[in-house]
């Protein structure tokens, strides 16, 4: 771990404070953010695509996952960072 990524990490944090952290304290600037919101888009449009026995973790069923990877994808469509898929 680089000085910069053990200052950047403070104990203990909530999700919201870690995506902080990447997103505000990266050595690589707004790319970590780029690479932050590209992979919020990637993992969404996986749950959309995976069958409900591939989502099943015991924790949520398929249906609110793929519900929540909806929902971020709407977002990330509305705020622009993606573009809106044709066939939806």
């Amino acid at each position: 771990m680089t000085d910069t990524t053990t200052t950047a990490i403070r104990q203990p944090q909530t999700n919201l404070g870690v995506v902080t952290d990447i997103m505000e304290y990266s050595r690589f600037g707004a790319l970590s953010q780029a690479f932050v919101m590209e992979a919020l888009g990637s993992y969404a449009e996986g749950v959309l695509a995976a069958t409900d026995e591939q989502l099943a973790t015991g924790l949520l069923p398929a249906g609110v996952w793929k519900g929540v990877a909806a929902e971020i994808l709407q977002k990330l469509e509305a705020t622009g960072y993606r573009q809106p898929d044709p066939q939806t």
